[in-house]
């Protein structure tokens, strides 16, 4: 695994990203590379189609992706949800998600190398990067928000879903064991998504953010206070544990 440098700049997170992280499992952010930059990845994934997926080797092909997870936006919201050592898993994929497709259905990925334990805290995140702009048609990677705390289907297919559109260049990282899916793509254009896996490496000390507060604000969602509290608390550093 790849060590991330602390050294490196990061835009931290705040308070308000923080707990809707908690609440919803996702946070969204983007990259200000030229759109030749992220053009410049697309033309290379399109080549390297041509012969097959190249799967965990899509970095080496590809090394330039490494700036878009470098990136302060990237780099800081990480730290944010898995603490400022968090590593880069040697596993990563590009979901092509071709025109006319019908999509896939609502799922969590297993573990890469690590026990099949669902948690509650955050110790594993993926991260979906868009190399070009996606629209609603275009198949995007569709969440159910909150549902990184339901294990079975029915209770989390209870929860509205949402698509992941965005810009060339939007990076969504994601609680890992959020339900999500690919969406149909009507489009007439092909829709490329590259995951990657991070993971956390110690128990949380301080908030690895900027945090203006200590406490907990709900905010107007009801659903799950003493839960959400307890992660916030977590997060923070106010308490330590293994689960």
């Amino acid at each position: 695994m790849e060590v991330i440098e602390m050294s490196k700049p990061a835009l931290s997170l705040t308070d308000q990203q923080i707990s809707d992280f908690i609440i919803n499992g996702y946070v969204k952010v983007k990259t200000d590379f030229p759109p030749s930059f992220h053009e410049n990845i697309y033309e290379q994934l399109d080549a390297m189609f041509e012969t097959g997926n190249l799967g965990n080797n899509v970095l080496p092909l590809i090394p330039e992706m490494q700036e878009v997870f470098d990136h302060p936006v990237v780099h800081g919201a990480m730290q944010g949800v898995l603490g400022a050592d968090y590593v880069m898993h040697p596993h990563r994929y590009c979901h092509h998600n071709p025109e006319g497709s019908d999509g896939q259905s609502f799922h969590k990925d297993t573990y890469e190398g690590d026990e099949q334990i669902r948690r509650h805290r955050c110790r594993w995140t993926m991260a979906f990067y868009y190399p070009q702009d996606v629209t609603e048609d275009m198949g995007p990677t569709a969440v159910l928000p909150g549902s990184q705390y339901y294990e079975t289907g029915d209770s989390a297919h209870e929860q509205p879903d949402l698509s992941l559109c965005g810009e060339a260049g939007t990076v969504t990282i994601v609680h890992y064991d959020l339900w999500h899916r690919a969406t149909p793509n009507r489009s007439d254009k092909k829709r490329y998504m590259v995951k990657f896996l991070f993971s956390r490496l110690g128990e949380p000390q301080t908030p690895a953010w900027k945090s203006d507060t200590a406490n907990w604000h709900n905010g107007e969602k009801p659903e799950h206070p003493e839960m959400w509290e307890s992660l916030w608390d977590w997060y923070y550093g106010k308490q330590n544990g293994t689960a």
